[in-house]
């Protein structure tokens, strides 16, 4: 029966576009219109009938200001959710238990052991070019060893794949981690603006001068925090994916072992007659 891979869920995509539509709507969020004055004469109804019909609809934020409004900051927190965005598209192609451990080649291998074929099972795991091929070609360019050797060097290379992918996904934390760090150190910014406007105009500070430092500690916290949260979420995700890889390599090589050691023992068992193998090539 052939191999099927199994499908693979769609919902943290499905997560990822909506946190980005989310953005976009934050960001198209309409700005609110000014109170009038107290002292500004109110027209009649029917006076302000046709102005009121042709009065535009209240300005709409669009995305280049909401950007613009975080400066530099801004930007590099920007900059960010794309690399951690191809993080994790990188993850979502590399970390699947299909890739790492084919189920074909853990068959194959198996029976290989089964049948004593070690040099065809050094030769199999040379022509793949995954996490399950690395363990076993290591293993056995180690030269001639005692099971509870080899093992051992299973366990050492297999151990140090695992850690790789750990490592790959950690690149997702530390992304995680840094966004909302840099949103704060927009706001700190922000708020060093507008105190200074107040220290530097005399008088009252009209709130347009204030605004700008306002929005910029709002926009950049903001942009932080949306690039945590789902940066957070795909790094557990992506953890808990890999101990089950490794769990999945380190079942594998278990059973490479114990087919190794039966068929040791039912040769060393074996009454002494002429081996129908033997005259394999």
């Amino acid at each position: 029966m052939p191999n099927r891979t199994p499908i693979r869920p769609l919902w943290p995509l499905v997560l990822v576009a909506l946190l980005v539509a989310a953005t976009m709507g934050l960001a198209a969020t309409p700005a609110e219109r000014p109170a009038a004055p107290a002292d500004a004469p109110s027209a009649s109804p029917a006076a302000a009938g046709p102005a009121a019909a042709k009065e535009p609809d209240a300005k709409r934020v669009s995305l280049r200001d909401f950007i613009e409004a975080g400066s530099y900051v801004g930007y590099v927190i920007i900059w960010l959710s794309f690399a951690g965005l191809a993080l994790v598209i990188d993850a979502f192609l590399r970390i699947q238990t299909g890739k790492l451990i084919p189920p074909r080649l853990a068959t194959e291998l198996v029976q290989l052991a089964r049948q004593g074929k070690f040099s065809e099972m050094q030769t199999m795991a040379g022509a793949f070019d995954c996490m399950l091929a690395r363990i076993v070609s290591h293993t056995f360019a180690q030269g001639r060893m005692s099971l509870d050797a080899a093992r051992e060097v299973m366990q050492e290379q297999g151990t140090k794949e695992v850690t790789r992918l750990y490592q790959r996904v950690g690149h997702i934390g530390f992304i995680a981690a840094i966004a909302p760090m840099l949103g704060l150190l927009g706001t700190v910014t922000g708020m060093i603006g507008s105190f200074n406007v107040l220290g530097t105009i005399k008088g009252a500070a009209r709130p347009d001068q204030l605004a700008v430092g306002v929005s910029e500690a709002l926009v950049t916290t903001c942009m932080g925090l949306v690039v945590a949260i789902p940066l957070m979420f795909f790094h557990n995700y992506f953890r808990d994916r890999v101990t089950r890889i490794g769990q999945d390599a380190a079942g594998v090589c278990d059973r490479l072992m114990r087919t190794m050691a039966e068929g040791q023992v039912a040769r060393d068992h074996a009454p002494v007659a002429p081996d129908p193998i033997q005259g394999e090539s």
